[in-house]
């Protein structure tokens, strides 16, 4: 596995008037699939939710880097499209893309 990639960055504002980061990720791999199969908890048939090139979408509510480790804050999702609208149907204030 890969390390990952930011591929957006952005800020929401807590109570108002504190920025607080949010990315997108982009991983080569599922890692909810992963965790699941390294704790033997995948059901039968179950395969990695990625796109067509691989890839897996996460968002995370921290400052991250290029090729560091986190935690994802979201489902897998199979596109950047779809990891952007649930970042912001869930951040508490509009997200300032940068």
């Amino acid at each position: 596995m890969n390390a990952l990639s930011v591929v957006a960055r952005g800020t929401w504002l807590y109570a108002q008037t504190k920025p607080m980061p949010v990315a997108i990720v982009r991983l080569d791999h599922d890692h909810w699939y992963e965790i699941a199969k390294a704790n033997g908890d995948l059901e039968s048939g179950e395969v990695p939710n990625v796109n067509a090139a691989g890839h897996a979408y996460y968002v995370s509510y921290s400052n991250i880097r290029d090729g560091g480790t986190f935690w994802p804050d979201s489902q897998t999702h199979r596109s950047f499209g779809d990891a952007k609208a649930d970042a912001e149907s869930r951040a508490p204030s509009p997200i300032t893309w940068d």
